[in-house]
């Protein structure tokens, strides 16, 4: 399986992800790209969950936040696509961490 995390870059966070196995790799944003706020977790091509919350205490019990589960490979396939396009090098959005 393979697992593509992209986050915003923390000092806060920094050693959080140290210890994931090696099938995960995690991505920092360049300093010349925008902010990518959404959430997307797809398990394949045919399902993934899409939201703004944080996987924060606050973000899940205090804010007003919206999710959808999507399960249409011709709308999921798309988005992984994309966020594929991100990470790879050639276009300059997305850095390994």
């Amino acid at each position: 399986m393979r697992v593509d995390l992209l986050l915003e870059e923390s000092t806060q966070a920094s050693t959080a992800f140290d210890a994931l196995p090696p099938n995960v790799a995690v991505w920092h944003r360049m300093a010349s790209a925008g902010v990518l706020h959404a959430k997307l977790i797809a398990a394949d091509r045919h399902t993934a969950f899409l939201g703004s919350a944080n996987l924060t205490d606050r973000a899940l019990t205090d804010n007003i936040e919206l999710g959808v589960v999507l399960r249409d490979p011709a709308v999921v396939g798309p988005l992984v696509d994309h966020f594929r396009w991100l990470i790879t090098p050639e276009n300059g959005v997305m850095r390994p961490a």
